[in-house]
C-alpha cells in the first residue's frame, strides 16, 4: 500500500510539474500572472460557492428520499453536474469553451 500510494503521489507530481512547465512556457501566454489569478478565482468560487450548494442540496436530497434510492440519487446528480459544466459555456454563450 505505501508503494501505490508513493507512485500516486509522484505520478501527480510529475503531472503537475509538466503542467506548470508548459504554461510558462506558452508563447501565447503573455500574462502568466492573469492565468495565476483566474484559477485562483476557480479554488475560490469551487470552495466558496459551488462546495456548500452541493452539500446543501445532498443534504436536502437526504432527508427527502428514501435510504435506498439515495445512491441513484447521487448518481443521477453526479452525471447531470458533470454534464451541465461541459455544456454551460454552449448554452450561455453558442461556443465551445475549449478551443
Amino acid at each position: 500500500m505505501r508503494v501505490l500510494r508513493f507512485s500516486a503521489i509522484a505520478a501527480g507530481a510529475a503531472i503537475l510539474l509538466y503542467g506548470a512547465v508548459g504554461l510558462l512556457t506558452e508563447p501565447q501566454i503573455q500574462q502568466p500572472g492573469n492565468v495565476a489569478a483566474w484559477l485562483a478565482g476557480g479554488v475560490l468560487l469551487h470552495d466558496a460557492v459551488l462546495a456548500p450548494a452541493v452539500f446543501a442540496l445532498c443534504w436536502l436530497a437526504a432527508r427527502h428520499t428514501a435510504p435506498r434510492s439515495r445512491r441513484i440519487l447521487a448518481g443521477v446528480l453526479l452525471v447531470a453536474g458533470a454534464t451541465l459544466l461541459v455544456a454551460a459555456p454552449i448554452l450561455l454563450h453558442g461556443r465551445v469553451a475549449i478551443r
